[in-house]
């Protein structure tokens, strides 16, 4: 039977086209901050792995002057800091990315043994964020200092 009621419709009413429009509103927003976060999360894994390799890279250089040159001052006993900052440049437009603070520890090789004497080097390099010439303060989420840790010896 058809109904015959001129006025009825086979449509939504105003409440349920709001109800609908408010958890579709919820859903978007849950959606906007979980890419908000994914975002952030991007740049920091970001920094850690540039922090990584600038600190690699400082170790790598310590490694091959120690081959070259056992006696230098840079791996003398104590803490040394690099005389510059070390900067990731992005490679299409050379602006700095990152910018960091190197500093390494180099220590001893400790033996039980009084009679030997390892002919070798600890080196702890640790690679600090700095603030970019127009920041004041590194903004926390963007990175954090990194340390690594190698033992350099002379080959048998």
């Amino acid at each position: 039977m058809k109904d015959t009621n001129p006025h009825a419709t086979n449509g939504f009413s105003l409440v349920e086209l709001l109800i609908a429009v408010f958890i579709l509103a919820f859903g978007l927003l849950a959606a906007a901050q979980v890419l908000t976060m994914a975002l952030g999360l991007d740049v920091l894994a970001r920094s850690k792995s540039t922090t990584a390799l600038a600190a690699k890279n400082e170790l790598e250089r310590l490694a091959d002057l120690y081959r070259r040159n056992p006696g230098s001052e840079e791996l003398t006993i104590g803490t040394h800091q690099a005389e510059e900052l070390t900067e990731i440049r992005n490679p299409v437009t050379q602006n700095v990315l990152y910018r960091y603070k190197i500093t390494w520890f180099v220590s001893a090789i400790p033996d039980p043994r009084p009679e030997i004497d390892p002919n070798g080097r600890i080196i702890s390099v640790r690679a600090a964020p700095m603030p970019a010439e127009s920041e004041e303060i590194p903004v926390s989420y963007k990175n954090k200092a990194i340390t690594l840790n190698a033992v350099i010896a002379e080959e048998p």
